[in-house]
């Protein structure tokens, strides 16, 4: 299911990731993002800190499948 939320961009540039969003994606005040631009639209990637990786000890197969998840959600999200 697609969340469609509208936010505002602020005059610094800075927009606000829905609470709902934030809480679905496990976003926390200081993680990072990717902004991509892709065929004319914005997207917004989350991206887990290599110390939350390290505390997992997250092993190479392990890894693959995540990216292999999210490559399949980002499809699915496209359409």
């Amino acid at each position: 299911m697609t969340l469609d939320r509208i936010v505002k961009v602020t005059n610094r540039g800075m927009v606000t990731i829905p609470a709902s969003l934030r809480k679905k994606y496990g976003l926390q005040d200081g993680d990072q993002v990717i902004v991509v631009e892709d065929e004319g639209m914005l997207k917004i990637i989350p991206i887990e800190s290599i110390k939350s990786l390290q505390k997992r000890s997250i092993t190479t197969k392990e890894m693959l499948e995540i990216l292999k998840r999210s490559r399949e959600e980002e499809l699915e999200l496209e359409g």
